[in-house]
């Protein structure tokens, strides 16, 4: 091992992090390229559909979402 290359850190124990509390950002992304505002058309086209699918499957097998669950 090279004298200035710092050791990897230690691996830290796994943990659960808290649910999300409802808190929506929103922004408008300005002087976008066409290639860019078509690309992140497509991803955001693509993450509502995931997003829908879930929801599809919840509402089919009778899943209530809350807070415990």
């Amino acid at each position: 091992m090279n004298e200035t290359t710092k050791p990897f850190r230690p691996i830290r124990d796994p943990f659960v992090v808290q649910e999300a509390t409802g808190v929506a950002i929103r922004d408008r992304l300005k002087d976008l390229a066409p290639q860019d505002a078509k690309v992140l058309r497509q991803v955001g086209a693509h993450l509502g559909s995931l997003a829908a699918t879930d929801l599809a499957r919840y509402s089919r097998a009778d899943f209530e979402r809350s807070k415990h669950s």
